[in-house]
């Protein structure tokens, strides 16, 4: 691992204090992404997609479980790790009111060392404020194809790629934006945005963890479509009810925004297809196509500042191309698209190279990304 940042100078024996809430606040500070303490090994981090060890000493099991239950508030935390049941919770540390903010989301489960019992603990900081779009650099062209009060905005791309962030910087927008006059319903598993401190000028927003708030991500949409909202926000559509709910959401007026873990735009529409059940697809692919209105995927490449930079391939959907991809067999719709971001929207080729142009990437950086484009 990069020994590029400094040990954390703190007491591993006060992690049960204190000392764990100096600790993660350091940590998100430093821009961590990615906390993990686990018995018997030294705590690492990773920042910008880079892995860091930040103590020499190993963690002990008694430390990791005094560690997880001052989290959870409650010693019964332990007796669940040892039914093989996974922690799944929010923690935040608030210490000047006036001041930053730090949650952070909790993952624990029972592991295995060496042959022996442990525990590991997954902590992800989490922002306090979504980051704006202007802050993620978000392409004039994609801002203007994110525009709409309905229709379905498809915000896609693999894990990790910063996709949450883009859609928490929309729906930032949205609520500060006084002559937008939207009522925002969110689903999302884990809640990783908080939108309390964002100024909402004439808008509102609710916020429904799945599933400790809500069992499924389809239960949420029906729920949701009763509340009068004018958006539904769906951080993953993963599996065919899901996918039959948010064509419902589409067919009944509302602005859709949802996520899927997908490569490219070619690869989101043959991923909405396959996820509409087999008796259901002609009829329900098509009411998707019909309530289409943009397809973008993000990834993210190391940045010469030593961070990582977001590339967007997007396309726009206009009605032109809803009657090209609807008077064609679905099997030419991934090829189809794939033509038209070339042509219409803007590939990942073109942002790699605009990125290189702005000086955001090196030349090494945007010629390996470019090789995984042919």
């Amino acid at each position: 691992m990069s020994d590029a940042l400094p040990l954390w100078e703190g007491d591993l024996n006060a992690l049960r204090n204190e000392e764990l809430d100096r600790l993660l606040m350091w940590c998100a500070e430093s821009e961590a992404s990615r906390i993990q303490i686990q018995t018997g090994c030294p705590i690492a981090v990773r920042i910008h997609g880079r892995n860091h060890e930040i103590t020499r000493r190993e963690v002990s099991d008694t430390i990791v479980r005094e560690a997880i239950a001052k989290m959870y508030r409650d010693q019964s935390v332990l007796s669940r790790l040892a039914s093989a049941e996974a922690i799944d919770i929010a923690y935040t540390l608030w210490p000047n009111r006036k001041g930053r903010r730090y949650p952070f989301r909790i993952n624990g489960i029972a592991t295995t060392i060496g042959g022996n019992d442990g525990i590991g603990i997954t902590i992800r900081p989490l922002a306090d404020i979504p980051r704006s779009v202007e802050e993620q650099g978000v392409e004039p062209a994609l801002l203007e194809a994110f525009e709409g009060d309905k229709g379905a905005f498809m915000v896609c791309g693999p894990t990790g790629s910063g996709k949450t962030t883009l859609m928490g910087g929309i729906t930032r927008r949205r609520l500060e934006d006084p002559d937008c006059h939207c009522n925002i319903v969110e689903g999302s598993s884990p809640t990783e945005l908080l939108f309390d401190r964002v100024r909402k000028v004439n808008a509102t927003i609710m916020q429904t963890e799945i599933p400790r708030k809500m069992a499924s991500f389809d239960e949420f949409i029906r729920a949701a479509m009763r509340q009068e909202p004018t958006d539904i926000n769906v951080t993953e559509i993963r599996d065919p009810p899901t996918m039959v709910a948010g064509v419902d959401a589409g067919n009944t007026g509302h602005r859709l925004m949802a996520s899927m873990h997908t490569n490219d735009p070619a690869d989101t529409i043959r991923r909405a297809s396959a996820l509409c059940p087999a008796d259901q697809r002609d009829s329900l692919t098509m009411g998707f196509v019909e309530n289409l209105r943009l397809l973008v995927n993000q990834r993210l490449l190391p940045s010469r500042d030593g961070k990582r930079t977001a590339i967007r391939a997007f396309l726009p959907i206009t009605r032109s191309i809803r009657n090209t991809l609807l008077d064609s067999p679905r099997d030419r719709w991934p090829g189809l698209i794939r033509d038209l971001t070339d042509t219409q929207g803007q590939s990942f080729t073109t942002a790699i190279r605009a990125a290189l142009a702005q000086g955001r990437i090196t030349e090494t950086v945007a010629g390996m990304a470019l090789r995984e484009e042919t």
